[in-house]
């Protein structure tokens, strides 16, 4: 099967932006002559191409892997959240939860909450595997057999009697 050509491309672009296929197949060919209808109906049989599809796909799983953060920028993340003083931290900072304006006659001011920094500590070790398994050991004083063996040698047999 051939590759899409650049003006296909340019239609999956401009359907992948928000345009409407007819705006896109309009961008990317020359549709001078051509009503809209024909149009529509050309930009309808593109949006179809199996090529074109695929296409479109590869471009939403690309900005599905730039809008995921890595392990590695988690890690810078939550080491900012430990490192930076909380007087370095305003509205505009992406450490920033939340923040409380206060207003009165005589004063303002604005209070600025971060994450915490010692489950950014702890959630850093989480990732680092810093922690150990935490071990649980159990002790019986019974065991199976010997629970077995408490048991009557002779069950008692419900059913008829015989009288």
């Amino acid at each position: 099967m051939k590759e899409l050509t650049e003006k296909q491309k340019a239609f999956a672009r401009g359907v992948f932006e928000g345009l409407s296929q007819r705006e896109a197949y309009k961008k990317a060919y020359d549709c001078s002559t051509k009503k809209d209808k024909t149009v529509d109906e050309l930009a309808s049989r593109l949006a179809r191409n199996a090529k074109v599809k695929e296409y479109l796909e590869e471009m939403n799983k690309e900005v599905e892997k730039s809008s995921v953060l890595s392990k590695k920028e988690r890690m810078e993340w939550l080491s900012r959240v430990v490192t930076t003083p909380i007087n370095a931290v305003d509205g505009e900072s992406d450490l920033c939860q939340e923040y409380t304006e206060t207003q009165g006659e005589t004063f303002s001011s604005t209070k600025y909450k971060m994450p915490s920094k010692i489950q950014a500590i702890q959630e850093l070790n989480k990732m680092d595997g810093a922690y150990e398994p935490e071990k649980i050991e159990v002790k019986s004083e019974l065991s199976f057999s010997s629970l077995l063996k408490s048991l009557p040698s002779d069950p008692l047999v419900r059913g008829t009697e015989e009288s």
